[in-house]
């Protein structure tokens, strides 16, 4: 009878190192936190799918936030608009002894996951509405829409060069470049502090709000980041996460909110 193989290739004693517990615990924190901000940033589209299948045409919520509960109240069109009591208004909550649509209840249970995340763009109501709130959602592709903006200006563009400082709750962005095909810069994206001269200056100033929302919801969803981010040379370079490329995709953008 044949003697049975080792399962195991023999091994020397493993090098002993003592554990950090306070760096332990910090890198646990992050991992946490960065858990928290996916979490919140997927509930955030499948919370834009969701109102949309009510209406299409939703591009913000309008909601109230308590201690017990996040109750929606209405879906508009562009939230520009609804400062003031002005139209387009899409859907508003019926009275509380209607019946209520079977897409609200998981609606309001995914608003309260997305409320844990940060930067969100959500505004205040005006003073007739106290303690209304408006959450802008993201368009359905933020990717393309992204791509779509930035292509308006500069057609050949493929990619954004930038760096990220990536902390719990926070995502810090300098972008650098715009790039073209050939992996040359077809716009050099103006230092914040380096007040430059016009036109250089007006494309990022215009469109900076946009660009640095995509980015961020970008980084923070996992799906997305594996998908548009390469990193270009050692993390070193710049910033905690160094240098990335934001890869535009190549099909043309999905319509969507213009300000998401």
């Amino acid at each position: 009878m044949s003697s049975p193989r080792p399962i195991l290739t023999p091994t020397g004693s493993a090098p002993y190192r003592r554990t950090d517990p306070t760096r332990a615990f910090r890198n646990a924190c992050l991992h946490e936190a960065e858990a928290r901000q996916a979490l919140a940033v997927t509930a955030y589209e499948l919370l834009a799918a969701e109102a949309r299948t009510q209406a299409p045409e939703t591009a913000a919520i309008e909601f109230e936030s308590t201690l017990a509960s996040k109750r929606i109240h209405a879906l508009w069109a562009n939230p520009r608009d609804h400062l003031y009591p002005t139209p387009p208004l899409l859907w508003r909550r019926a009275p509380a002894l209607s019946s209520e649509p079977s897409w609200l209840e998981e609606a309001e249970m995914l608003l309260s996951t997305v409320l844990l995340g940060a930067d969100l763009p959500v505004i205040e109501m005006a003073d007739h509405r106290p303690g209304r709130h408006l959450l802008n959602l993201p368009a359905p592709d933020v990717a393309a829409a992204l791509a779509s903006r930035i292509r308006r200006t500069f057609p050949q563009a493929t990619a954004l060069l930038l760096s990220l400082d990536v902390r719990p709750r926070a995502i810090a962005i300098q972008a650098a470049n715009i790039v073209g095909p050939d992996g040359t810069s077809l716009h050099a994206i103006p230092n914040e502090h380096d007040w430059a001269a016009p036109p250089a200056q007006t494309w990022w100033r215009l469109n900076k709000g946009h660009v640095v929302r995509a980015v961020r919801h970008l980084w923070a969803h996992p799906e997305h980041q594996a998908r548009h981010f390469q990193a270009q040379g050692h993390r070193s370079l710049m910033w905690n996460q160094g240098l990335q490329a934001l890869v535009l995709p190549a099909t043309p953008a999905l319509a969507g909110p213009t300000d998401s």
